[in-house]
């Protein structure tokens, strides 16, 4: 027996102004930030219809759900990428993948372990917040 083929959605006026809402950003957004965006076009769309939507683009490999803690941020680039984040105000910054691997998963593959994905995610402070409590010291 072959694989099920995926079910064809069709693209909704919707599901799409939620798609470009994403693309066009680099700020990584909520849901609800979306949300706001997507109501200056369709001002009778809900909260509820924009979860849904971006769970199928999630669903359907157009774009990237990133979770930290209780917070769930969307994204449209889908190359293999790495992620800094301010841990006082939140900032979420695309980083280039190094080409090479690290130590780490070479010591897991030699044990023969299958390393499908690799999620490297730096935490600290950003320059502004460092600025700002050294201001405040």
């Amino acid at each position: 027996m072959g694989q099920t083929p995926a079910i064809a959605r069709r693209e909704t006026r919707q599901r799409r102004i939620v798609y470009d809402t994403v693309v066009s950003t680099d700020v990584h957004p909520t849901a609800e930030w979306i949300y706001e965006r997507v109501r200056k076009k369709l001002p009778r769309i809900s909260l509820g219809t924009v979860y849904r939507n971006l769970q199928l683009l999630v669903t359907e490999g157009r774009l990237r759900a990133w979770t930290r803690g209780r917070s769930v941020r969307f994204e449209a680039d889908l190359e293999a990428h790495d992620h800094f984040v301010c841990e006082s105000c939140g900032l979420l910054l695309d980083l280039e993948r190094a080409p090479e691997v690290p130590s780490t998963e070479k010591k897991l593959r030699a044990r023969g372990h299958l390393v499908r994905e690799r999620i490297l995610e730096f935490v600290g402070l950003c320059r502004n917040c460092r600025q700002n409590r050294t201001k405040k010291m």
